[in-house]
C-alpha cells in the first residue's frame, strides 16, 4: 500500500457541515499583582467555572468594556484569508495603530474557535494586530470555489461566523469582536 507523500496529503477538514463549539464562552481572569492571565475554556457540558487564585489572592474575572467613548480607539476588525487547505484570520485593533507603549498597549488577543481557542501575546512597540492560523475543524469552509482568488468583495469565509476575538488593552480593559460576515472586515 502506498502512502501519500507530504505534498499530496490533504489537511482539508473531512466534515461536511459547520462544526459545533466544543467549549463555553471563555472566562478571562487577571492577577492584579503579577498580571498573569488565566483563560477558563470549559467544555460545553460543564456548568461551573473554576475558582482561580494567584499570588495568594483570588483572580477577578475581566469584564468586557462597554464604554462607548472608547469605541473608536479600540475598534477591532478582522479579515479571513487562505484557502481550503489552510486559512487564517488577522485581527487588528484601531487598524493596527493602537498605542503599543509600555503604559498603554494591547497586551494580548484571544480567538475563540470551534475546537477551543488561541491566546497570543503582542510584543511592545509592535503593531496592534495578530494572525491566528486555523487547522482541523476550525479551518472548515463551505463552498467549493477557489476562495483565495475571489477577493474581498466576495466570500469572506462566512463559515467562520460565531468565532469571537478578544483584545486586552492595559489601560481600558477587555474588548470583544464576534466574527460575523463582512461587518468586521478590515478596510
Amino acid at each position: 500500500m502506498r502512502y501519500p507523500s507530504a505534498e499530496h496529503y490533504s489537511t482539508r477538514c473531512p466534515i461536511s457541515h459547520r462544526p459545533a463549539f466544543r467549549t463555553e464562552e471563555p472566562l478571562f481572569c487577571r492577577c492584579p499583582v503579577c498580571g498573569t492571565v488565566f483563560v477558563a475554556s470549559t467544555p460545553q457540558k460543564e456548568q461551573s467555572r473554576p475558582a482561580v487564585s494567584c499570588c495568594g489572592n483570588a483572580m477577578e474575572p475581566l469584564e468586557i468594556c462597554r464604554d462607548e467613548s472608547l469605541a473608536g480607539e479600540h475598534e477591532m476588525r478582522f479579515v479571513v484569508f487562505g484557502g481550503f487547505e489552510k486559512s487564517a484570520v488577522r485581527i487588528a485593533v484601531d487598524g493596527g495603530n493602537h498605542p503599543m507603549d509600555p503604559e498603554h498597549r494591547i497586551e494580548w488577543m484571544y480567538l475563540r474557535t470551534f475546537q477551543g481557542g488561541q491566546l497570543k501575546y503582542l510584543p511592545e512597540r509592535s503593531r496592534s494586530m495578530m494572525q491566528f492560523a486555523f487547522a482541523d475543524e476550525d479551518a472548515y469552509v463551505y463552498c467549493d470555489r477557489d476562495v483565495c482568488r475571489m477577493g474581498r468583495e466576495h466570500c469572506q469565509f462566512e463559515c467562520k461566523r460565531g468565532m469571537v476575538a478578544y483584545a486586552y488593552c492595559s489601560r481600558h480593559g477587555l474588548f470583544r469582536l464576534p466574527l460575523t460576515g463582512e461587518s468586521g472586515a478590515e478596510k
